[in-house]
């Protein structure tokens, strides 16, 4: 057998249940010859100014456009349980909750002639 099966990354006791999960980016990349492929400029300059933390400032951009698309298109219903993929997150398109029909906010009640 060739090299040592214990060099891969340690488990943690504190992320025994989460891992990392490789998915792919696709990046621009240009030549001149079709030999030598060179990434997107701005690709580049994001890896020079990040370093080695690139990956993670990735990931906190899309935490940060998840974070503020949701606040924005969405409201939370109080009364729904917090579970599952969306929560107890309602698209701001529906006054009312099609789960419990608690209305957004009182304004929305009067609005559409809610009881």
């Amino acid at each position: 057998m060739v090299g040592n099966h214990n060099s891969g990354r340690k488990k943690d006791p504190m992320t025994e249940y989460s891992r990392m999960g490789k998915k792919t980016l696709y990046i621009r990349q240009t030549t001149k010859d079709g030999k030598n492929w060179i990434d997107d400029p701005i690709f580049q300059w994001f890896k020079r100014h990040h370093g080695k933390d690139w990956q993670t400032m990735v990931r906190q951009y899309m935490k940060w456009d998840v974070q503020s698309w949701r606040e924005k298109s969405f409201w939370r219903c109080t009364k729904c349980p917090n579970t599952g993929l969306l929560g107890n997150y309602v698209s701001r398109r529906q006054p009312k909750c099609p789960n419990c029909g608690k209305w957004q906010n009182d304004i929305m009640k009067i609005r559409y002639g809610g009881q």
